[in-house]
């Protein structure tokens, strides 16, 4: 377990970024340093500003592409004080924000994302289009989306696929008899099919924003985006 060569001590170095992030005091850090259990204080506090350098050269390799998806969500964290004070009254609760950054998949390109002309033509806050004429749709207009037809059997899709749905719960759930038909319950019917894609997922700066406000919001979005390099 101890290890004292610079080019393999993984087990120290992931060990040591822990101990950082449970707020260990530096005196026990040292100790198991010295112990060859962890790499020293100054190592890793080298290893995290390396790995907030790449993390900060990556988030903006990804947001200029303009191919980027932003998500952004708030989280609290209490700074309790180990030495307290007669009559403190200061909040320790901190308010902060944080945010992701993931690419967008299946050959998306910034000529699909190019539509914000077309959503302002049809938008009812634009007072130069007449309302008569902007594009007015709702939820029936997703059913529009997959024509579909009758089969021979006179079945829709919608009711090929709740005659599957009701044969498999009556397989899987239903009375051990049905549980030898299992194997000739066939998955169903396939309309259009998404392909599975490993999507990675950056995670950006956290910011000292809240945004249980309208102008919190509008921070993170430009902070977010600062990050971005956009």
């Amino acid at each position: 377990m101890q290890s004292s060569n610079r080019n393999s001590n993984a087990l120290q170095s992931i060990f040591g970024i822990f101990l950082q992030s449970m707020h260990t005091p530096q005196r026990v850090i040292e100790t198991l340093s010295r112990m060859g259990v962890s790499v020293s204080v100054h190592a890793i506090n080298a290893a995290i500003t390396s790995l907030s350098a790449e993390s900060h050269h990556a988030i903006r390799a990804l947001g200029q592409t303009l191919l980027a998806a932003y998500a952004y969500d708030n989280f609290d964290v209490d700074l309790k004080k180990t030495v307290h004070t007669v009559g403190e009254s200061e909040d320790t609760l901190i308010h902060l924000t944080s945010g992701l950054l993931f690419p967008l998949q299946h050959g998306v390109t910034r000529e699909d994302l190019r539509c914000s002309s077309t959503l302002w033509a049809n938008s009812p806050l634009n007072l130069h289009v007449n309302a008569s004429m902007a594009l007015k749709g709702g939820w029936k207009d997703l059913l529009k989306l997959h024509p579909d037809s009758l089969d021979a059997t006179g079945l829709s899709r919608r009711d090929r696929f709740n005659s599957w749905k009701m044969l498999s719960d009556l397989v899987n759930f239903g009375p051990l008899y049905f549980r030898q038909f299992k194997d000739q319950l066939c998955n169903p019917e396939t309309v259009e099919a998404i392909p599975i894609i490993k999507t990675p997922i950056l995670a950006a700066r956290a910011m000292h924003v809240c945004n249980s406000t309208v102008s919190g919001n509008i921070r993170s979005v430009v902070e977010l985006l600062q990050q971005g390099g956009i």
